[in-house]
């Protein structure tokens, strides 16, 4: 079996301060914490907590009995270099960008040396447009193992029926912070031309946040109908929201894809977003279940289209959910889960 070292990334001074402690480190493995421990969770729950290691860049130096391992999985951006390398023996060297910038995120990182070392690089998400200097492989989503609110909600109604969408009140639904401003924030710009161009759409949901939210907004940009009336929404009102819905939007965040894609899925909706035809994922979107829609297409006609989907052809959903049980148990990684080890290992071929 072989064995993997997992170096996370040192930005966000995750080797400094109260981070510099073992303690918080074994906390955060082990509970939740960041989302840039996505790949040592995955690999640990394939190959076991003795097969996989997780440290920090400092770990590293001054090592008297260097450590060994097959795969030394490093994070970027980071300010590993040549001096940290004596510390390990390995056998093959990975880069692993966890952030959602559009291309690989060497920021302060010693690129030139980063290359030399290796020809490549996971991401959550693979461009085919891209044009970079190394290999792009898969990295697995970002949810930790006892932190998934999908995985648990979903056990909870593992004896439930399924609801059929003739039982599904709303014709829509979506929740959302209204971050940024309309012309920037996709998902602002959709919510806001549903409900002022659409009001036959039954909705659910809304843009939620506290007053001063709201006040960064005018009425003439986003209406009052637009807002929820809540601070927030808690994840089993969210998805029960969302399993009332025919349609669910899944607009692109700071990444061209959301988690809420697989959340809409598993809840049984069509599910409204961009155009994602050039993005592979380690865990593939089924595209029954999506209508993907172009910068400059009407939202309004994309949520039309995906209510009658789901009306006149129901077995689409069935089908997805299908899809996903074979690369996930319950939105989570399992050793059951055979083809998405495959895919992931196939990904650090030479």
């Amino acid at each position: 079996m072989p064995k993997f070292i997992v170096v996370i990334s040192d930005r966000s001074k995750h080797d400094a301060g109260y981070r510099k402690n073992r303690v918080f480190w074994w906390l955060a493995a082990k509970a939740g914490g960041y989302g840039e421990l996505c790949l040592y969770w995955f690999l640990r729950e394939y190959f076991g907590d003795g097969s996989v290691r997780l440290i920090r860049p400092s770990e590293l130096l001054g090592r008297s009995n260097p450590m060994q391992t097959d795969f030394l999985m490093v994070g970027v951006p980071t300010l590993l270099n040549k001096e940290h390398l004596q510390g390990v023996r390995y056998k093959k060297l990975v880069l692993y960008d966890s952030s959602d910038h559009d291309g690989i995120n060497f920021l302060y990182s010693d690129e030139s040396f980063l290359v030399s070392q290796t020809d490549l690089c996971l991401k959550h998400y693979r461009d085919s447009r891209w044009t970079l200097p190394m290999r792009i492989g898969l990295l697995p989503i970002k949810r930790p193992p006892m932190n998934n609110r999908l995985y648990w909600k979903l056990r909870q109604q593992r004896r439930c029926k399924p609801i059929g969408s003739t039982e599904r009140p709303y014709d829509v639904g979506f929740v959302a912070r209204p971050t940024g401003d309309i012309e920037s924030n996709l998902r602002l710009r959709w919510w806001v031309e549903i409900v002022q161009q659409s009001p036959d759409l039954r909705r659910w949901g809304g843009l939620v946040g506290d007053q001063k939210w709201r006040d960064t907004f005018a009425e003439s940009d986003v209406p009052e109908g637009c807002w929820m009336g809540q601070k927030k929404v808690l994840f089993s009102q969210y998805f029960d929201g969302l399993q009332r819905s025919k349609v669910a939007l899944a607009p692109p965040g700071y990444a061209p894809w959301t988690f809420r894609h697989y959340e809409a899925i598993y809840a049984g909706c069509m599910v409204v977003t961009t155009d994602l035809r050039h993005y592979e994922f380690l865990v593939p979107l089924p595209e029954e279940s999506l209508v993907q829609l172009d910068r400059d297409e009407s939202i309004v006609d994309g949520v039309r289209r995906a209510v009658k989907l789901a009306e006149v052809e129901p077995d689409r959903i069935i089908f997805a959910r299908r899809k996903l049980d074979r690369w996930l148990d319950l939105g989570r990684y399992r050793k059951s889960c055979t083809d998405t080890l495959d895919r992931f290992m196939a990904g650090l071929a030479d």
